[in-house]
């Protein structure tokens, strides 16, 4: 594939972020230390995120940054988190979320002026 980007920074982001989720899932199983339905919701949204995260660099590598949609859907999605939780895990969601923002400024504009 011709990846118009050098580095997927969002999706490796997301990925990585996603992937330590999943782990404090199975950490928390193995340790037997909380309901076994907080290790089913940490690993089961730690794998969704990891999936997101690949989506997100395809998406990456194909436009060079993070479309408008996929940032208003995490946008939405960290919101409705910290509304219930301000602080839990989903202040590390805005990371990527302001860099996959200005990426997608930064993309902008230089569409803008090429135009």
């Amino acid at each position: 594939m011709d990846s118009k980007t050098k580095f997927p920074v969002v999706g490796s982001m997301l990925t990585f972020i996603g992937a330590a989720h999943t782990a404090l899932g199975v950490v928390i199983w193995a340790t037997k230390d909380q309901d076994i339905e907080l290790s089913f919701w940490f690993t089961a949204f730690g794998v969704a995120g990891t999936a997101l995260g690949v989506a997100v660099i395809e998406v990456e590598r194909a436009r060079g940054h993070v479309t408008a949609p996929i940032l208003a859907a995490t946008a939405v999605l960290a919101g409705f988190g910290l509304a219930f939780e301000p602080v839990s895990g989903f202040l590390t969601v805005l990371v990527p979320l302001a860099a996959g923002v200005g990426g997608w400024i930064r993309r902008r504009n230089i569409v803008t002026a090429v135009a």
